[in-house]
């Protein structure tokens, strides 16, 4: 899983510059903790997903940043750029969890 890969590399979402990004990095953060299952897998080979929606959860995160990027300042909308590619990431990253877990059941 590549996406797992960049994933842990980074794994914290990037800063914000304001207080509405700063808010969002950590409902990043939050969604970092449910997204840890997808470490469990990888590393013991159990697969528990969380009771959270965490589709729904992360698609909330990506249409604020989006907002934040049509509206914002220009140092506004390139942290904001920032924070969604990093929720655009950890999308992608469960979904590959989803699918891997189901494959393992």
């Amino acid at each position: 899983m590549d996406s797992y890969s960049l994933w842990t590399q980074l794994m914290r979402p990037p800063k914000g510059v304001d207080e509405e990004t700063r808010d969002l990095r950590t409902d990043l953060l939050v969604s970092d903790e449910y997204l840890l299952s997808v470490t469990n897998l990888v590393d013991y080979g159990i697969f528990d997903p969380p009771k959270v929606d965490v589709f729904s959860y992360l698609d909330k995160l990506l249409l604020r940043a989006e907002r934040m990027i049509a509206e914002g300042s220009a140092e506004v909308r390139g942290s904001a750029r920032h924070l969604h590619a990093y929720a655009a990431l950890s999308r992608q990253v469960y979904q590959q969890y989803l699918e891997v877990g189901a494959q393992k059941q």
